[in-house]
């Protein structure tokens, strides 16, 4: 598998041996993971307050849970489709 850990990054691939040292992905998926979850979460707030106009307790018990739990869940997604696209480029199959 590619990744050892969360996010920690094999050494080399079990399967054919490549070397994941290679191919960095660095802030990238960072990057897109903060664009997606606040282009989620910021039209979800907008839409519940002009809505139905919640207490400020009930948006601070809801939106940080929310977004904590969305960018866990989709940074390690997302740090493999970065070094899978990385990986493709280098190759020239793009």
């Amino acid at each position: 598998g590619l990744f050892k850990g969360y996010l920690k990054i094999s050494e080399k691939c079990q399967s054919c041996g490549l070397d994941f040292d290679t191919i960095r992905s660095d802030d990238a998926p960072a990057y897109f993971t903060i664009a997606i979850v606040g282009h989620i979460i910021l039209p979800l707030i907008s839409v519940l307050e002009f809505s139905y106009n919640l207490d400020f307790w009930t948006h601070l018990m809801i939106w940080p849970l929310l977004t904590i739990t969305m960018t866990l869940y989709l940074l390690p997604h997302i740090k493999g489709m970065v070094m899978a696209i990385l990986w493709k480029i280098k190759r020239g199959k793009v």
